[in-house]
């Protein structure tokens, strides 16, 4: 009876361990699953962005300076290979771009082009999708930060050497109104 007893105990901590092993795996590709909706969004912004700026060039000859730093952002963010480095760059990106869609008020002939104003509502359309794949990785993460971190997976993340995951978040300094004067005239 005793031996029943120990093995029913052993079969139990088993599909414990199981099934927890299998709750982290799934949390963790839902993280992974929420950072690729975040690139595809970041895919299309960069798709965007060769032709906002060349309908640009047409008005703002002189703020050159802003549409080579979008410029130079995009490059950036193609280019990294961590997930932190692309996220920092593309909130650079997202601070620069909402200086510069209070700029273009003063350009009534662009606010009139068809072609712009498509632009425009395509890449206000893309940054509210990138917007809400930030918040779902988010949520994502803290469930995956939340299933590692309690007990019993906890114990179960530990042999299998899962780590917490960090959030993403927009700096302080970010955060503040767009001074245009300042990315205009550096």
């Amino acid at each position: 009876m005793e031996i029943i007893s120990i093995i029913s105990v052993l079969a139990l901590i088993g599909i414990v361990g199981i099934v927890v092993n299998n709750r982290i795996i799934a949390k963790k590709n839902q993280v992974a699953q929420a950072y690729g909706s975040i690139e595809i969004y970041l895919k299309k912004r960069f798709d965007l962005i060769p032709n906002l700026i060349a309908m640009l060039n047409k008005y703002l000859a002189h703020e050159k300076e802003t549409l080579l730093k979008i410029t130079e952002l995009r490059s950036t963010i193609e280019k990294a290979s961590e997930a932190n480095e692309k996220i920092k760059a593309s909130n650079e990106l997202t601070h620069i771009m909402s200086g510069l869609n209070i700029n273009l008020e003063n350009y009534p002939d662009l606010k009139a082009d068809k072609q712009f104003t498509s632009i425009e509502y395509e890449i206000s359309d893309i940054e509210d999708q990138i917007s809400a794949a930030r918040r779902a990785y988010n949520a994502a993460v803290t469930g995956y930060n939340n299933t590692i971190q309690m007990f019993p997976a906890s114990l179960i993340a530990g042999l299998r050497k899962d780590t917490v995951n960090i959030l993403l978040e927009i700096p302080k300094a970010e955060q503040k109104e767009v001074n245009i004067n300042q990315l205009l005239n550096p």
